[in-house]
């Protein structure tokens, strides 16, 4: 898993802990924008997009391939 993924990972479950309070101005930006259900879903769809587009391309190539 890249850094980027844990992260935004990261992110997430302080979102869902209401953690946010803890890290000052930045958790009050991260609160607002990855706060409500409408955050969080797409910030997991994002971190599913970012597993499943190099597996994608992988599968792709290596078909190509004959492996």
């Amino acid at each position: 898993m890249s850094d980027r993924a844990r992260d935004l990972a990261r992110v997430i479950l302080l979102m869902s802990f209401d953690l946010s309070a803890l890290m000052g101005y930045t958790g009050a930006v991260f609160l607002r924008c990855f706060g409500s259900g409408v955050g969080v879903a797409a910030s997991l769809l994002g971190l599913a997009a970012w597993a499943a587009l190099p597996l994608a391309l992988g599968f792709r190539a290596f078909k190509a391939r004959n492996l």
